[in-house]
């Protein structure tokens, strides 16, 4: 099993060799193919990937998994997006995702997706529980295990009406990816949005109940901008007045009473809500760390 990561870089000396590093920690028994896009950084960075890619070369680098390539390039983009699809379309590897330039994966991170996919080869997208990190790197909040509805999903609803797909902890099959075609260059911002929707077309998104990475809360990064993401998101999917009132609702009175999300009045509750909703499935973990699915109708594992 091959994992091509791509990250997206500009000017990022402050961060990218800590990003770098949770890369190529990673253990298993995989190859990991990392291709950093640099958008044209005028400050350390493009030294910083040198450094490593030199280091490497010449196996001054400890490399914990099967094999390593690491690989960059420098050039002027139209933006993120456009970076990430530039290095997918130089990657070779059967798992795919994208991990931003001050982000970091957690150490068991691809030996637990590894795990999964082999143990269960239906599955064509993942994701896993989420972190919250300072700019010094210490730990803000560990987050739960959401689960998704694979009509919501297509529907443009987490992200708008509901909580989000963190976007650093999702991994999905080349094959996905060539089915789907996302146009996610045309976009700054939203994106993922647009790539969670068109994977949705084909297939349900899985979430596994470990933390899989974490997001760094600094000043002055893109996912601040709000407007400017609703901007891009009301582009990419026209609401849905109706379904998504009802979704806000339902999440107000869970938040304004307290309810315990994985309690059994959020379950009632949420029968009430959505009656044609069918159980949501995720995978969980036994006590020997072996992956198995379980269902639920609530929507926090």
């Amino acid at each position: 099993m091959k994992f091509s990561i791509v990250t997206p870089v500009y000017n990022g000396e402050k961060y990218i060799a800590e990003t770098i590093e949770s890369v190529l920690s990673q253990a298993g028994d995989f190859e990991i193919e990392y291709i950093v896009a640099d958008g044209g950084s005028s400050d350390g960075t493009v030294e910083i990937l040198k450094s490593y890619e030199d280091r490497l070369k010449n196996r001054r680098c400890p490399v914990n998994c099967k094999r390593i390539d690491f690989k960059y390039f420098s050039n002027k983009d139209r933006g993120m997006y456009d970076a990430i699809q530039k290095g997918f379309a130089n990657s070779t590897g059967e798992i795919m995702a994208y991990l931003n330039a001050d982000d970091i994966y957690r150490p068991g991170a691809f030996k637990t997706v590894a795990s999964i996919l082999e143990t269960f080869p239906e599955v064509e997208w993942l994701k896993g529980r989420h972190a919250r990190i300072q700019e010094n790197g210490t730990l803000i909040s560990e987050g739960p295990c959401f689960l998704y509805d694979q009509e919501w999903l297509r529907k443009g609803i987490y992200g708008h009406y509901a909580y989000f797909v963190q976007q650093e902890t999702v991994f999905w099959k080349r094959t996905l990816w060539q089915k789907a075609h996302p146009p996610i260059p045309s976009f700054k911002l939203a994106g993922d949005y647009l790539l969670w929707k068109t994977f949705a077309g084909y297939a349900p998104l899985w979430s596994f109940n470990k933390t899989a990475a974490a997001f760094r809360i600094r000043k002055g990064q893109l996912s601040s901008e709000m407007e400017p993401y609703r901007q891009e998101q009301r582009m990419i999917e026209p609401a849905h007045p109706v379904l998504g009132r009802r979704i806000m609702l339902f999440f107000a009175i869970q938040r304004f009473l307290n309810l315990n999300p994985r309690g059994f009045v959020m379950s009632t509750l949420s029968i009430i809500f959505f009656p044609l909703q069918k159980p949501l499935w995720y995978i969980d973990f036994d006590q020997e760390n072996h992956p198995l699915k379980k269902k639920t109708r609530l929507y926090i594992a």
